[in-house]
């Protein structure tokens, strides 16, 4: 089956942004959200997105058995398994933040992943996708302004934009995965380096925004 020209343009960028992380490094970090579990997976997690109407067994790591494959593992983790794989990453590890987590909680997060890091290049896939523009979230949200919020907010990091949403805005807007984009400006926030922007696709296809956007560290002067 052939896949409509819309959704293989956000494959492609999709693809082209985990391929700019596999250049920096071949072990990643992803975070996302999810209503049912929170916390690390296990990097020897493996999935399918058979749940979701396509057979396809992903990991999360090089060497992952997939006989076991669990298909009840939350889309962000399997999307992240899809992307390791057709990048040429060896491994990612998965973290899953509570949807509902507060924006100041969700900073926080990324301030101690900032904390955190060392001197080696490491990469980071944040996960979300909204708003929608259909059904209740059209009509009791507003998708159109939670698309600018993101669009502006992915395009300059350190903007303040992602942090302006709110947990209800997001809840009827339709936007899932606002916690992880506010632990990445958690994150940017908590460094001194700069950062730069590219956002490389902005479309909503069947109804739902989807976004995509590489930042790249700069590099520190030295001292």
């Amino acid at each position: 089956m052939r896949s409509r020209p819309e959704a293989a343009e956000l494959r492609a960028a999709c693809l082209r942004a985990a391929s700019a992380l596999t250049e920096v490094s071949a072990d990643w970090l992803a975070l996302g959200t999810d209503r049912r579990v929170s916390g690390e997976l296990s990097p020897r997690s493996a999935g399918s997105f058979a749940g979701f109407g396509v057979d396809v067994a992903v990991s999360l790591q090089d060497g992952a058995g997939r006989g076991g494959a669990d298909e009840e593992l939350p889309l962000p983790a399997l999307i992240a398994g899809w992307l390791r794989e057709r990048a040429g990453a060896a491994g990612v590890r998965m973290r899953l933040l509570d949807e509902d987590t507060s924006p100041a909680a969700a900073r926080q997060v990324g301030v101690g992943l900032s904390n955190r890091s060392g001197d080696e290049p490491s990469g980071l896939l944040v996960l979300a996708d909204g708003p929608r523009r259909f059904g209740e979230h059209e009509r009791e949200g507003t998708p159109e302004s939670a698309a600018e919020l993101l669009r502006d907010g992915l395009a300059v990091p350190g903007s303040g934009k992602l942090d302006e949403l709110d947990v209800d805005s997001a809840r009827r807007s339709g936007v899932v995965g606002r916690a992880a984009l506010q632990a990445l400006s958690g994150l940017v926030g908590a460094d001194d380096a700069a950062w730069r922007g590219e956002l490389i696709h902005s479309a909503a296809p069947f109804g739902v925004g989807y976004h995509v956007a590489v930042w790249t560290r700069a590099e520190q002067p030295p001292r």
